[in-house]
């Protein structure tokens, strides 16, 4: 069963289905914040997003990074010290990084933070942003990717500071349309403002509209290109 309204929700079955996998490995994956789901009644229902963005990883080679190194590595890329990983780690990075292309980073970097997908009153959207760092192509950062500017708040939160901004902005889960979208994570590196642009790339390239998608991969791609340059020049 398929249940439709603003956005299409699947089974766990029909899930499991889609990506060719258990509907155990399914769960697992909902547990772990690469899928997106809900509970309803005695049973789970998952986005179709969130299947569709999981089913273009299916079968890659490579583990992800973890959330330290896959943020490590979007702040190089931006120009940005990593000063939280080792000095082994950034080298480590810096040889990864030598052979990598667009695709492949937006694959390995996807467990940098959870995504939740929110509703939120338009009259509280300006205040959420003051809450997270803005990511994505969130107001003024549109025009960075040359796309046109959404309603869609899209950005950054500790784990610590989510129940406050839900509470504070009246954030409500599995209610559309979509308003905002928070990236969870516990390693958010200290800083105000928005994040840096290898992140707010790689949010775009994991995106399932296909203009911010190729934004996001095209920004990702010349930022690779300009650091392999700046590290031949040393």
């Amino acid at each position: 069963m398929v249940i439709r309204t603003n956005r299409t929700l699947l089974t766990r079955q029909e899930a499991a289905h889609r990506l060719g996998v258990s509907e155990r490995r399914v769960s697992a994956l909902c547990a772990a914040g690469q899928l997106e789901s809900f509970s309803v009644g005695n049973g789970t229902l998952i986005t179709e997003d969130s299947v569709r963005r999981q089913a273009r990883w299916q079968g890659a080679d490579g583990r992800p990074y973890s959330p330290d190194m896959a943020i490590g590595a979007l702040y190089m890329l931006s120009g940005l010290d990593a000063s939280w990983l080792s000095r082994q780690q950034r080298y480590r990075l810096e040889r990864y990084l030598e052979r990598m292309n667009a695709e492949n980073l937006t694959r390995l970097t996807r467990r940098r933070a959870t995504m939740v997908e929110y509703w939120c009153r338009d009259s509280n959207l300006a205040k959420i942003e003051t809450l997270i760092r803005p990511s994505a192509a969130t107001g003024t950062l549109a025009d960075l990717f040359r796309l046109t500017a959404t309603d869609v708040v899209e950005g950054y939160v500790t784990a610590d500071a989510l129940n406050d901004a839900v509470r504070q902005c009246r954030l409500k889960q599995g209610t559309t349309p979509v308003r905002v979208r928070l990236r969870i994570t516990d390693t958010l590196p200290a800083g105000e403002g928005p994040m840096p642009l290898g992140v707010c790339a790689a949010d775009l390239a994991e995106s399932n509209d296909p203009r911010e998608r190729r934004a996001g991969l095209e920004t990702l791609q010349q930022l690779i290109e300009d650091h392999h340059r700046k590290e031949h020049q040393t």
